[in-house]
């Protein structure tokens, strides 16, 4: 999935990442709360989440606020991990420029033999986000062009309302 989001001065940004899970309180993805995508979650929690299907022509967009699910869940998370996949997130100062590869598998290695303290600091670091839509939108391609197009929007006072859209 490709998250979106926006930084201090407005500019979008967009990554892939792995959707953890779907469930009531949204969509689910984990990162680090000092990464640039963490920072620009923390002070504008708006965000947009994009999937798509090449294969079958097929697209969804969802757009919502993210927040950060309770620590329990972000413990869990990070506990699944594998060790070197801990260490790497915990080692790695995110976007920053890297001197040189060496540094990295140095500074990686020097976590990794500090399990503990790998565990502990994931635990302050690593976050599992939500995303609760406010919009949906589901695209088909087809050849004609007229995609098929359907978006549902959660009105303010109760069900999801579902509208057909110009291509």
């Amino acid at each position: 999935m490709t998250l979106s989001t926006v930084d201090e001065q407005g500019y979008p940004d967009a990554r892939i990442l792995i959707l953890k899970s779907v469930d009531a309180r949204g969509w689910n993805f984990a990162a680090k709360a000092d990464s640039p995508k963490g920072q620009q979650l923390d002070s504008n929690g708006h965000a947009a989440l994009t999937f798509y299907w090449p294969e079958v022509g097929r697209q969804i967009r969802l757009r919502g606020r993210a927040v950060v699910l309770p620590e329990a869940k972000c413990m869990q998370d990070f506990a699944a991990r594998p060790l070197l996949s801990k260490a790497s997130a915990v080692a790695s100062k995110q976007s920053q420029v890297l001197a040189d590869r060496d540094e990295l598998i140095h500074r990686v290695a020097e976590v990794q033999d500090a399990v503990t303290d790998v565990e502990e600091q994931g635990f302050r670091k690593w976050k599992v986000y939500a995303v609760a839509p406010k919009e949906v939108e589901f695209w088909q391609g087809s050849n004609d062009r007229l995609h098929r197009i359907r978006y549902m929007t959660e009105t303010k006072f109760g069900p999801w309302r579902k509208d057909l859209l110009w291509p």
